[in-house]
This record gives C-alpha cells, sequence and structure tokens, in this order.
C-alpha cells in the first residue's frame, strides 16, 4: 500500500521521464550519419538507412529550397513508395583528407536523376544525368550514369539527389578508382562485342560456303544479342545518339527481340521441323508471330508512352510463353533427335534460363541489378551462340561423313558402272573393228569393181573413138567427116574422166585442173589439120569435181574448144587460149574460155539454135544451174556459169 501511495504521488514525474525519452529517440531518429571519407583512394555503396535518408514526392511539386527548409525525411520511405515515382535522397559527405577531392557517384540512376550539393557559401552546384538526359545537357566529364563534384578537405557537404523512380542505391568513388572500372568495363565489353563480332562473320562465311540456312539465323541471332548488349551498356546512345536519348533508348528491346526472332528461324531450320515435326513448326511460327506482336507493342510503349515498366512486364510475361514451350520440347523431342539436334535443344533451355535471370534483373532494374541483367544476358547468350555453333558443327560433321560415306558408296557403284561399261566398250569396239575390217574389204571390194567398171568404159569409149575414126576415114563427104569427128572428140571427153577416175585413188572426184589440161591436148591431138596451140590456166581455186559436173563441164569445153580450132584459127596458124575458173562469194563458179580467133560467123543467138556443139553447151549449163553466155573482145570469149554437186543441192532445197 505504500509503494502504491508513493507511485500515486510520483506519477507527473513518471510520465515527464517518459516524455524525455520519446523526445530524445525522436531526435535520435531523425539524425542521420555522416559518411567521412578518410582516404584519396575510395570505393563504398550507400543505401537507404542512417546514413541515407529518402523521401517520396508524391505531388512532384518540390523544389530544393522547399526540402531544405523543411526536411521531410526519416528512416523510413515517406509516400506510397511508387516504382516510378519522384524521391528525394540525402547523404552527407565529409572529406577528412588533407587535399580536395573529386568524387564520382554512380547508383541513384533513373530516367531523369540530378544532385545538388550546397556549398560552403550557400551556392548550389547542380549536375544532371539518367537515361532521358542529352549530351548537351551534362556537366563536362559525365555521362548519362555517372556525375562528378568536389568535396573540399575539412567540410561536411549535404548532397542532395532528386530521382524518377526506385533507385535507392548509389556508389561512390574517387577518379582514379572509377577510370580503372571504367577501362576494365570497357576491356570486358570490347571482348564480348568482338566475340559477338567473329559468330557473325563466321556464320555469315558459313553461309557464304556452305548455303546452310542455318548458319545464316545463328548470325541474325548473335548480331541481336550484341547490339542489344551494345544498347545496355548505353554505347548506341553515346556513340550514335548523343543527344536523341530517347529514341536510342527505343531500339532496346527491338535488339533483344531480333535475336529471339534468328534464334526461332534458327531452330525451325536447324530442327527440320517443317519436314520432320510438323506441330512443332506451327508452334515455332505462333512464336514468331508473338515475337513481332511484343516487339510493335514495346515500341509503342516505349515511343509513345514511354512507358518502360509495362513494357518490361508485358515482355518477361509473353516470354515465359517461349520459355516453358522450349522446355516442352525438350521432352517430347529428346528421344526422336540425333545427338547434334539434343545439343542444340540443350542450348534452348540455356536460352531459356538466361531469359529468365535477364528478365527477372530487368523487372528490379531500379534496385541496381542492372550490372547483373547485363554479365547474365551477355554471357549468357555468348554461351547460347557457342552452344549452336557446336550442334551445327556437329551436324556439318555428320553431313560430311554421310556425304562421304554416300560418295563412297557411290564411287563404288560407278567403279562397277564403269568396269560394265569399260568390258561393253572393248566388246563392243571389238564388234566395230570387225565390222570395220568387213567394211574396208567391202569398200575395197567395190573400189576395184568401180575402177574395173571405169575402165572398162573407157576401154568402150576408146573402142567407140577408134571405130569413129576408121569411120571418118571411109567417109565420103567432108560434111560426114567433120561430124564424125565431132562425136568422136566428144567421146574422147568422156573417156578421159573415165581414165582419170580409174588412175586415181579417189573415184568420186576428179582434179578439174589436170583434167582440163591434158583434155585440151588431146583435142588438139585429134584434129584432122595440126596447128601449134597455146594453152594459159588461171584457176583461183584448185577444185575437185564429182563425175556428173566433170562430164558436162568436159563436153562444155569440147565444144568450146572445138569451136575455137574450128573458127577462131589465126591467119599464121597459132592459137592462144586462156581457161580461167573463179569460185564466187554466192558459191557459184565462172568458167571462161578465151581464144585469139576472129568473132563466130552468126550471132550467139542463131548458134545455140543452129549449131549443135553450142546447143548443147547450153542445155549442158542448164543442167549445172548455170548460164552461158558470149562476148568478142579481140578474141572469142565464152563465160560460163555453174554450180558444183553441193551449191545445186541447195539450190534445189
Amino acid at each position: 500500500m505504500l509503494q502504491l501511495e508513493i507511485l500515486k504521488k510520483h506519477t507527473g514525474f513518471v510520465w515527464g521521464i517518459i516524455l524525455l525519452v520519446l523526445l530524445h529517440s525522436s531526435s535520435v531518429l531523425h539524425a542521420q550519419e555522416v559518411i567521412t571519407i578518410d582516404s584519396p583512394l575510395f570505393d563504398f555503396s550507400v543505401s537507404k538507412g542512417k546514413s541515407l535518408l529518402v523521401f517520396e514526392d508524391t505531388t512532384d511539386a518540390l523544389t530544393l529550397n522547399d526540402i531544405i527548409e523543411n526536411p521531410p525525411f526519416n528512416n523510413q520511405v515517406t509516400g506510397p513508395n511508387n516504382i516510378t515515382g519522384f524521391y528525394w535522397i540525402k547523404l552527407s559527405l565529409q572529406n577528412t583528407t588533407s587535399n580536395d577531392l573529386e568524387v564520382i557517384a554512380e547508383g541513384f540512376r533513373s530516367i531523369n536523376s540530378q544532385l545538388f550539393q550546397v556549398l560552403e557559401n550557400g551556392e548550389i552546384f547542380t549536375a544532371r544525368y539518367g537515361s532521358f538526359q542529352k549530351k548537351s545537357g551534362l556537366n563536362p566529364g559525365d555521362s548519362r550514369a555517372h556525375v562528378s563534384f568536389i568535396l573540399k578537405k575539412g567540410v561536411t557537404h549535404d548532397i542532395y539527389f532528386r530521382v524518377h523512380g526506385r533507385a535507392f542505391k548509389g556508389n561512390f568513388m574517387d577518379s582514379k578508382t572509377f577510370r580503372t572500372k571504367k577501362t576494365q568495363a570497357q576491356v570486358q565489353d570490347l571482348l564480348f562485342f568482338g566475340a559477338c563480332l567473329i559468330f557473325v562473320i563466321y556464320s555469315l562465311i558459313q553461309f557464304g560456303v556452305y548455303r546452310y540456312m542455318p548458319y545464316l539465323w545463328l548470325a541474325m541471332f548473335a548480331l541481336g544479342m550484341g547490339m542489344y548488349a551494345f544498347s545496355v551498356q548505353n554505347y548506341f546512345v553515346d556513340w550514335i545518339l548523343p543527344n536523341a536519348p530517347k529514341t536510342g533508348l527505343n531500339f532496346t528491346m527491338p535488339w533483344s527481340q531480333f535475336g529471339h526472332l534468328g534464334m526461332l528461324l534458327l531452330a525451325i531450320s536447324f530442327l527440320e521441323l517443317k519436314r520432320k515435326f510438323p506441330f512443332w513448326h506451327k508452334v515455332f511460327i505462333g512464336l514468331i508471330i508473338l515475337t513481332v506482336l511484343r516487339t510493335a507493342i514495346g515500341v509503342v510503349l516505349t515511343a509513345v508512352y514511354q512507358n518502360y515498366g509495362l513494357m518490361t512486364d508485358m515482355s518477361i510475361k509473353l516470354l515465359m510463353i517461349d520459355i516453358a514451350l522450349f522446355h516442352v520440347m525438350l521432352f517430347a523431342l529428346w528421344k526422336k533427335v540425333e545427338k547434334s539436334r539434343k545439343v542444340f535443344l540443350v542450348g534452348l533451355i540455356i536460352f531459356g534460363l538466361t531469359l529468365i535471370i535477364a528478365s527477372l534483373t530487368w523487372k528490379y532494374i531500379f534496385v541496381s541489378k542492372s550490372v547483373v541483367l547485363l554479365y547474365t544476358s551477355s554471357l549468357g547468350s555468348l554461351v547460347q551462340v557457342l552452344i549452336f555453333s557446336i550442334a551445327i558443327g556437329i551436324r556439318m560433321r555428320q553431313h560430311e561423313k554421310e556425304k562421304n560415306l554416300a560418295l563412297k558408296r557411290l564411287n563404288i557403284v560407278l567403279h562397277e558402272q564403269n568396269k560394265k561399261i569399260e568390258n561393253e566398250v572393248a566388246e563392243r569396239t571389238r564388234e566395230i573393228e570387225d565390222q570395220k575390217i568387213v567394211l574396208q574389204e567391202r569398200n575395197e571390194r567395190i573400189e576395184t569393181l568401180f575402177k574395173e567398171i571405169h575402165h572398162r568404159v573407157k576401154n568402150n569409149l576408146q573402142l567407140i573413138s577408134s571405130l569413129l575414126n576408121m569411120q571418118q576415114e571411109w567417109s565420103g563427104t567432108e560434111d560426114s567427116a567433120k561430124a564424125i569427128e565431132e562425136s568422136r572428140s566428144r567421146v574422147v571427153a568422156m573417156s578421159m574422166i573415165h581414165q582419170f577416175l580409174y588412175r586415181t585413188d579417189d573415184i568420186a572426184t576428179i582434179d578439174f585442173r589436170d583434167y582440163v589440161i591434158e583434155l585440151a591436148e588431146k583435142i588438139n591431138s585429134i584434129q584432122t589439120e595440126k596447128i601449134e596451140y597455146h594453152l594459159s590456166v588461171d584457176f583461183d581455186c584448185h577444185p575437185n569435181f564429182d563425175l556428173d559436173t566433170s562430164i558436162s563441164l568436159g563436153l562444155i569445153l569440147n565444144e568450146l574448144l572445138t569451136n575455137s580450132y574450128k573458127h577462131a584459127i589465126s591467119k599464121n596458124h597459132y592459137l592462144e587460149i586462156l581457161l580461167k575458173l573463179h569460185l564466187r562469194k554466192d558459191g557459184m563458179f565462172n568458167l571462161t574460155c578465151q581464144d585469139n580467133g576472129y568473132p563466130m560467123p552468126h550471132t550467139f543467138e542463131q548458134m545455140t539454135k543452129k549449131g549443135f556443139g553450142l546447143k548443147l553447151a547450153s542445155r549442158l549449163t542448164k543442167q549445172l544451174h548455170g548460164s552461158l553466155s558470149y562476148s568478142y573482145n579481140s578474141g572469142n570469149t565464152f563465160t560460163i556459169v555453174f554450180a558444183d554437186e553441193k551449191k545445186r543441192m541447195t539450190l534445189v532445197d
């Protein structure tokens, strides 16, 4: 009872003590720890807690002055904690070294971020950065991923960040450490991009050599994944579109979907889904359509509405469909495909696992897991390209083995066929040789027979010539003797042709030049009145005419030469004869017979109608598809235009 009375008397004092404790706790709660930098080389991270205070500006209307005058910070994030909201972040940095320090700040990164530093004189240092920040709006030496500021020695600075999105983790380091890390990161990026480029070039070269479509789709996949990493690491915007970052960022998703599309086409082509697995071919065609729609929707969400969060959620959920189907296909086809395609299916599963890790990481990019995303997707992509290349390589080697085996079998078949053909050719050759011997013997007999025929014809014609010669001696009148002499000369002309064919190996044609010379001599020898003559032969070709052509030309020349002896003898009994042969461009021949005698007593037309010899010459010329003409110029000139056997056949056709 005594204790109760004492407690009642001191109730006011107890409540006072509790109030003081609560006030002290409140002041301690709102107190912010100062981050001390005591070395010129430093590298540390800061996240939400006693050293970093965060406040969500749900109105998006507060200024730095509002934040300084009425600090809204406490240990918990104030506001609805929206992932795309506007936040103010505060931390205090103290430089305890003996020199001023250049501090590089990374993190607290959103689509638009801004750093404020309260200086000793009350002025405010400002630096902008963020994904949407143009290069022209950055301070010298800053980038869209980092900002730099100066910490005076021995001074504590309040640093404020205004960010658009939940980015509550920041990295701070000195400039030397930053340059070292940046160089290492660039080397790693260069190695990755170089590897992607090598895969692209290698795949295109292989495609150019083998025309194997999976190589083309592999190049498409490697290019898409490489350009996706190129965009994620900000090189695409920084190098190509530095003052249009929004436009540049819109390429990030299409590049990844371009690579994804290459992977789907690669699967269709390499696994031969259309021919071997029609159901899965239809499934992958559907995935291709889904990829195109996903890309189109993503571009609209980012380019038109700039809603990257919704685009990311949409992509992640739709990609899960692809991943689920990849796993189902793995179990469905594993026992139905050979080794190379099993390796490819493993690559698809790794692709799916990489997408899961990358997608989940991208979903939380605002909590500084972008590095995990980059290296997960980059290394995963390289592993996938490598596995796909190994699968294609195995398939190509299998194809090479199958081709070599088929070629070996084909060579065996060809060898057997060649051997069979050689035997057949040898047998056929023997038959041909036997037939050739038979034909040669037959030809020799025929040739001998023809020569015998020509010889007998020549003898018969000579017999006729002798009979005509005897008849000429017994003729009672001069006219009958001349008629018999002309007939005899015609028989001699034909006899000489058969004599030529009998003397030569060629029983089908005769040397016309030699024949003409002998014919002129023979005609001169059978003339009753012997005269001195001179024969000139001017041929621009050396023809061999067939039997029909030679007989016709021989009879024509016989009439013309006989006519020269009959009508064209000069006063001193010296006869000059010129025979010219010319092959025209149209294939016809011109044969000219000139002498130095007097002109004919009648016109050419009258002579061809009245005289038997010129009438016979004219008709024989027409049989040779030619013509006979006459002119006089210090001598008689007869021109014969004719066609040989080959030309006559074309004229008849």
